[in-house]
């Protein structure tokens, strides 16, 4: 199931952008992280994502999805 996953992203990536190894696609998505923070006094949570990169940024475009870059409160 994986590699029929990572296959058709990197279909979906060289259509719109160019041909990237399946290595590379998974380095990129890998370091999309999000750190949550929990405030003390109030105990609401916060998640801080960590700096994207342009071709992750791409890469979730062309799956539909939106990469957050500012922080946000969880519900």
């Amino acid at each position: 199931m994986a590699l029929c996953c990572i296959r058709q992203l990197q279909y979906r990536v060289e259509l719109q952008l160019k041909r990237y190894s399946a290595e590379v696609i998974r380095n990129e998505l890998v370091h999309q992280q999000i750190s949550t923070l929990k405030h003390i006094d109030n105990g609401n949570s916060y998640a801080i994502p960590s700096k994207k990169t342009m071709l992750a940024n791409k890469i979730y475009q062309i799956m539909g999805r939106k990469l957050s870059d500012v922080p946000f409160q969880v519900k």
